[in-house]
């Protein structure tokens, strides 16, 4: 699998801060080919650290071939 982008610049200028902390997260998962496959991803079934949320983000944007996460406030 490539790389996959991780865009956190909304919430950074949002926040004020780096995503951190233990929070219900959500991310936008965008594919390089078909905007249709472009989805929300809300990992609102328990609270996450970020990193835990990151990862569970990039799992399921290599299933789905996706090439950037943004990271939403």
């Amino acid at each position: 699998m490539a790389d996959i982008e991780i865009n956190t610049t909304r919430y950074e200028r949002e926040h004020g801060h780096p995503p951190a902390g233990r929070k219900f997260w959500r991310f936008v998962l965008i594919s390089d080919t078909i905007t249709v496959k472009d989805h929300w991803l809300n990992l609102d079934d328990k609270q996450r650290t970020y990193p835990d949320a990151l990862e569970e983000a990039k799992r399921i944007a290599g299933l789905r071939k996706s090439v950037r996460i943004i990271v939403e406030p």
